[in-house]
């Protein structure tokens, strides 16, 4: 009786701190990349009131730029900057005002260390088709990566349902928040997934302190060995100056030892000096490298041609395989296409192999081939939803609109081609 009364009390006093810190995230998307549509809505919680710091998922929040408004509990919308979007985790920082912060708002507070148990009662909180700032609540199933997802991901039974994306997913016991709510599997019962606060953390800490928090970029594939639970097995280097040799085994980085990619990311983010152990041939080897970061998705590029995106991703996952399998030889992709002048001829996924003959695999270099053209040639493979390739395509595209760059999340100039061919930026 007594511990069912304290248990009560506690998980009151919980959610009232949710309450405080919790966000709801509505946004809308003009040029979406491949991830995202034209816009959606979910959850996402206060990290950082002095800095005005929110996280959510980068699914919420848009991976293309996007007009995001949060508002807290009871309060007016506030508008939110993409400040960060990681390029393997479904992950993204926003950043508003801190002066239009409730005074009465609190920080979230999230477990740090590695420390989550398995059957440990937990509550999402967020806002379940629309049922704003409500709980569901489970257990822990498990932990491992979701090679799905394409991150290591906490499974739940506890309901993770559309809205609750990008919001606080609470261990009960504690009150700290120990991952943020992700997705659900579809057709199934108790299958869902959050993202460990762990990781979170590490990305977060770095940010704050203005260093780059995005992964490394390895440039390698890995493989699984689901029964051992082993991730990290090279299937294929994709740089060939690379020391690092298809079937090896990386079971170690700068100290710490790693069983996946998500783990392998975090133990490296933050200094591109990398020290590996590495299993190969059944003898463990040392490799010290050096390693670029991926950056964030804040940065990323497009080319909008007749309202048309170009850019080089096929693939909405995290994941390079689909990329290595379907566009290995990295050719410029059709993102998305408005109405206008290209809709109906290009489609979202339409990989461009030729452009009036020419391979251009570079956005600079289509850009400067079409800026004062009125027609083009493209030659397109047509991949079905399921990136299945299905066919080849000739589209012969007027282009009178418009042809311009999307650099960082912002539109730096424009260009509209006029009668005569000629190209000035308008705004």
């Amino acid at each position: 009786m007594w511990c069912n009364v304290a248990f009560a009390v506690s998980l009151e006093s919980i959610l009232e701190k949710a309450n405080l810190y919790t966000v709801v995230i509505n946004n809308s998307i003009e040029k979406p990349f491949i991830e995202d549509k034209y816009g959606g809505s979910g959850t996402g919680f206060l990290v950082d009131k002095k800095k005005g710091l929110i996280v959510t998922n980068s699914h919420v929040s848009g991976h293309s730029p996007a007009f995001n408004e949060i508002n807290f509990k009871n309060q007016e919308p506030i508008s939110a900057k993409q400040v960060y979007i990681d390029a393997e985790l479904d992950l993204a920082i926003l950043k508003i005002d801190p002066a239009l912060i409730p005074a009465g708002a609190i920080e979230g507070k999230m477990e740090c260390s590695f420390n989550y148990k398995q059957g440990a009662n937990t509550v999402a909180f967020g806002h379940p088709h629309g049922r704003n700032f409500t709980i569901t609540r489970g257990i822990i199933s498990g932990i491992d990566y979701a090679k799905l997802a394409g991150f290591e991901a906490i499974q739940t039974d506890t309901p993770i349902n559309p809205g609750n994306s990008g919001g606080p997913f609470i261990d009960i016991t504690t009150g700290l928040i120990i991952g943020i709510s992700s997705f659900g599997l579809k057709n199934t019962e108790g299958l869902n997934f959050a993202l460990p606060s762990h990781h979170v953390c590490k990305v977060l800490s770095l940010f704050q302190e203005g260093k780059d928090p995005s992964p490394l970029n390895f440039n390698v594939l890995f493989a699984s060995d689901d029964r051992l639970r082993e991730h990290l097995l090279i299937s294929e280097v994709l740089d060939n100056s690379s020391r690092l040799k298809i079937s090896d085994n990386i079971v170690e980085a700068n100290g710490v030892k790693v069983t996946n990619p998500t783990a392998l990311s975090t133990a490296t983010r933050g200094n591109n000096k990398v020290e590996l152990v590495v299993l190969r041939n059944g003898k463990k080897i040392n490799i010290n490298t050096q390693l670029k970061t991926k950056g964030s998705l804040t940065n990323r590029r497009g080319l909008v041609l007749s309202n048309a995106l170009i850019s080089n991703k096929l693939s909405p996952s995290y994941s390079g395989i689909s990329e290595q399998i379907f566009n290995s030889q990295k050719h410029l992709v059709v993102q998305s296409v408005e109405a206008g002048v290209a809709s109906g001829k290009l489609t979202s996924r339409d990989i461009i192999m030729y452009v009036d003959g020419k391979k251009i695999k570079d956005l600079d270099d289509l850009y400067a081939y079409l800026k004062n053209k009125e027609q083009a040639e493209f030659f397109l493979r047509r991949a079905s939803p399921k990136q299945t390739p299905v066919s080849n395509a000739l589209v012969k595209q007027q282009l009178p609109t418009i042809v311009g760059y999307l650099f960082a999340f912002v539109i730096l100039s424009t260009f509209v081609l006029v009668n005569d061919g000629s190209a000035h930026p308008c705004s």
